[in-house]
């Protein structure tokens, strides 16, 4: 196998076990797998199909508060930020 991807295979295994990537994880998980989080984004999108734009935008404010989504999207953010210097060095 190619040096360059055994050392992209082993640096990946390494990110696995940091901190960032096991609680992003987790938090993707936990946000994926909620049903309170798959019920608001159907009826999110039957508001919006419906025209209900009031409901819509309620439903909305909702799903973009609630504390899994924020939660997962601070995470994300933080693993591109990581993700993005690490590139910086293979420039």
């Amino acid at each position: 196998m190619d040096k360059v991807i055994e050392a992209t295979i082993k640096l990946k295994e390494e990110m696995n076990k940091l901190p960032l990537f096991i609680e992003y994880q987790k938090a993707k998980e936990d946000y994926e797998n909620n049903e309170e989080i798959k019920e608001l984004k159907k009826l999110i999108v039957r508001a919006k199909n419906e025209s209900r734009l009031d409901d819509h935008k309620k439903l909305l404010e909702e799903f973009h508060s609630h504390p899994l989504y924020i939660n997962y999207l601070n995470l994300s953010e933080e693993v591109n930020a990581y993700l993005k210097e690490i590139s910086s060095y293979l420039k």
